[in-house]
């Protein structure tokens, strides 16, 4: 009889309970979807101001060293000989190297703010999966309730 009578104060526990947790992992998942964020905009800063800066100060000092082995070679440098072509070769890989450079940099900084939204979407179904068991727990001691009140002719 008692614990009948008690049920319900344990469903109204569970239910403060699993909205609490529900509120917890929604805040969890809430700053580890900031911190991808910002992880994902200091990547993308140092790319632009360390990487990106590095590798095309490298390019032009190769393709100086280049121009010079070139000049040094003795061979003629105009359009239309194989020196000028293989320096137009050259320019053109470099370009083409910091183009796929910069596409792969925008590429991992849109993964991680996807990732960084992923996780705040993970937030808000923690807050509604606790909210959704706290209902139901709600509804269970209510029920209990009136099950108990009824088999002590509480209830008509």
């Amino acid at each position: 009889g008692k614990s009948l009578f008690m049920s319900f104060i344990g469903n109204f526990a569970a239910a403060r309970s699993a909205k609490a947790i529900g509120k917890f992992n929604s805040d969890l998942y809430y700053q580890q979807s900031q911190l991808a964020k910002k992880k994902a905009d200091i990547n993308l800063k140092t790319y632009n101001e360390v990487t990106r800066p590095l590798f095309v100060k490298n390019a032009k000092k190769q393709y100086s060293q280049f121009k010079v082995a070139a000049y040094n070679s003795g061979a003629e440098f105009r359009e239309g000989t194989s020196p000028y072509l293989a320096a137009l070769e050259f320019n053109i890989n470099q370009a083409t190297d910091l183009a796929i450079l910069d596409y792969n940099a925008e590429m991992d900084n849109q993964d991680q703010i996807n990732q960084s939204i992923l996780l705040q979407a993970k937030g808000v179904g923690e807050r509604f999966k606790g909210d959704l068991t706290a209902r139901t727990e709600t509804m269970r001691a209510f029920g209990s309730l009136l099950s108990t009140g009824q088999k002590f002719g509480m209830i008509g």
